[in-house]
């Protein structure tokens, strides 16, 4: 007689557990049941022992069937509302439920998914946006993605872009057209893809021996235009009969926006007198006067995907998370010139 085959109810008698149980964690499927990643990690451990057929698991379509994606309200931003927008439409057109839900508290974003994952509302979430503190990522069995930068030591499946290369695309584009003295206006609101950034813009300088210290760095503790234009003019002030910058790095586009107008109510052109560089290419970034140079970032791809890592993660066995981190590209318009 052949070998009987291995069926969830012999996993299930093995570990004590319903078959209810059992097949949620194989497949993903709730199935009625609430299951904790270390009884998946379980079942599937099981499921490899008694030698269950795991590849027809793998044959089947996704289990994803409602996801919630969590963003914090704010439409300047191109990376959330660009993103949100692609992930929506990518999900729609594949029969899935999108829930989106805005809350500028990232924190009870984390209550909110772990509700209405218990209540079995969604199958899964994706935070669209940095969380730059571990505590903005607190979902315990909840599957999830993040389309942005997470703290270091944190484990979560992840999709980026590459935002220190972006900084370093910066970097030796102002240094090959003759800047030496760049200052960077750091945003405080995202501090993990401002690092990032600012790290990269460094390197160039240090590679070739030159410093960049700390007070060339402008550091926002918000987004609004207010607090740059009270800021912004003291930061390049003529010093010793010169401007301290002949150049600007900006967090993002809004900002590189921004900072044109202010230099512009300063009596000074751009770029003759003050370069200046964003990050992320929105719509309007060659609409400014002048056309800003800046990074581009790859939405569409982001978007694709995040939702793709989703359900990978519904459908893996436990396993270390995959993070995806793309390329930037440098986008050249008349916001920079060389040096005069």
């Amino acid at each position: 007689m052949g070998k009987q085959r291995v069926t969830i109810r012999d996993i299930a008698q093995r570990l004590g557990v319903s078959p209810a149980t059992v097949s949620t964690a194989l497949t993903g499927r709730r199935n009625g049941v609430f299951v904790s990643e270390e009884t998946k990690r379980r079942v599937w451990e099981v499921a490899q022992e008694l030698g269950y057929p795991l590849e027809r698991l793998r044959a089947r379509g996704p289990q994803l069937q409602r996801v919630a994606l969590f963003c914090p309200p704010r439409p300047d931003s191109l990376l959330i509302s660009g993103t949100v927008l692609e992930l929506s439409r990518l999900l729609s057109q594949q029969g899935f439920r999108v829930l989106v839900h805005m809350s500028h508290d990232r924190k009870q974003a984390c209550s909110v998914a772990q509700q209405l994952y218990r209540r079995q509302e969604v199958d899964g979430v994706i935070f669209v946006g940095s969380r730059n503190h571990p505590d903005e990522l607190a979902v315990g069995e909840v599957p999830c993605v993040v389309v942005g930068e997470v703290p270091e030591r944190v484990s979560v499946w992840r999709v980026g872009v590459d935002n220190e290369g972006g900084g370093r695309l910066v970097g030796e584009h102002l240094w090959a057209l003759g800047h030496r003295r760049v200052g960077m206006v750091f945003s405080e609101v995202n501090p993990l893809p401002s690092t990032k950034r600012l790290r990269g813009l460094q390197q160039v300088w240090q590679e070739r021996g030159a410093k960049f210290p700390d007070e060339w760095v402008l550091r926002l503790s918000s987004d609004s235009e207010s607090e740059l234009m009270e800021k912004l003019p003291s930061f390049i002030q003529p010093k010793r009969g010169r401007l301290a910058f002949t150049a600007l790095f900006c967090y993002n586009d809004r900002l590189a926006g921004m900072a044109i107008k202010c230099l512009r109510r300063m009596g000074l052109r751009v770029p003759e007198d003050v370069s200046v560089v964003g990050f992320d290419d929105a719509p309007y970034a060659e609409l400014l006067d002048p056309p800003l140079t800046t990074v581009q970032q790859p939405f569409d791809q982001l978007g694709a995907l995040a939702a793709q890592l989703l359900e990978e993660r519904l459908s893996a066995p436990p396993e270390p998370p995959k993070v995806l981190v793309l390329p930037c590209r440098l986008v050249v318009r008349a916001s920079t010139a060389s040096v005069q």
